[in-house]
């Protein structure tokens, strides 16, 4: 059953373009072909026929076919239709046989042709061009759907691979390569297990810390007090007695060596009174 009519090919200018966009000037001299069963002038190697030669193939007069050419002139012209004038009339004169005293010439490519076919309505040469090209419809439709339908197919699959590849990166980033291997199936995989450096505090009953590591470090030191480098305000606090018993080192993955919170005011102190070893700033 047909998805349309074929009179839907008269009234419709977009229908037509729509359907002579997916036909080319080969396919088009075949359905022609067909409907004619006849191998007529257009195809007789030059791949173009006269306004005569269309007229006869879709039995109406040239009168008839006059009209059409100048209601949709435009859609003809896109479809490859020419006027040929001066030196190309006269190039083309031989080939074509077109008299001597004519001063232009219609030349009609297969395709539009094929698109005169849609528009004549009471040629049933015409009528049988049309029905051609429903069939073409019906049959072109679901391929071209069946071809979307995998283009998407191909889409989501390449969105899925763009995913896996996320997570894979993300795996072995946190587990290692032989991880990734291993959840993709592959016999040959091999872990290598990361060794974790646990931190232990001592706690008590009630969970809290025991040991208390609030001090402040070697950087903020060095800002507090000025110094540009905290090799140099280590140096201060060794000269003033400060001593790595001092110290508090707090256990973590990076030992972190801090001075108890209780030193400050001492400190203070012993930066206002110029204790130690230290630049003097300017001033001073």
């Amino acid at each position: 059953m047909n998805i349309l009519t074929e009179l839907a090919f008269v009234e419709s200018k977009s229908l037509r373009d729509r359907q002579l966009s997916t036909v080319s000037h080969d396919r088009a001299s075949e359905i022609l072909s067909l409907v004619k069963a006849v191998y007529f002038a257009l195809w007789q190697g030059t791949g173009t026929a006269t306004t005569g030669q269309i007229a006869e193939f879709y039995e109406v007069s040239l009168d008839v076919v006059q009209k059409a050419l100048q209601r949709h002139r435009d859609e003809f012209i896109n479809d490859g239709l020419k006027t040929l004038r001066g030196k190309q009339l006269k190039d083309a004169a031989d080939t074509l046989s077109i008299p001597s005293k004519t001063s232009q010439f219609t030349i009609w490519t297969p395709r539009a042709a094929l698109r005169l076919g849609m528009l004549l309505r009471d040629s049933l040469v015409a009528k049988a061009v049309r029905t051609s090209l429903l069939d073409l419809v019906e049959k072109v439709v679901p391929a071209q759907a069946s071809e979307l339908e995998r283009l998407k197919l191909e889409l989501e699959l390449a969105k899925t691979q763009e995913r896996l590849l996320t997570t894979t990166s993300a795996i072995a980033t946190m587990h290692g390569s032989g991880m990734v291997a291993l959840i993709l199936g592959k016999p040959e995989a091999v872990i290598t297990l990361t060794e974790r450096v646990e931190t232990v505090v001592t706690v008590d009953k009630k969970g809290k810390a025991i040991a208390n590591y609030d001090g402040v470090g070697i950087s903020y030191l060095a800002r507090r007090y000025n110094f540009k480098t905290t090799s140099s305000c280590r140096c201060w606090l060794e000269s003033i007695g400060v001593s790595d018993a001092q110290w508090l080192c707090e256990p973590s993955l990076v030992i972190s060596r801090k001075l108890p919170r209780s030193f400050l005011p001492w400190l203070d102190a012993q930066y206002a009174a110029r204790t130690g070893v230290r630049q003097k700033l300017i001033g001073e």
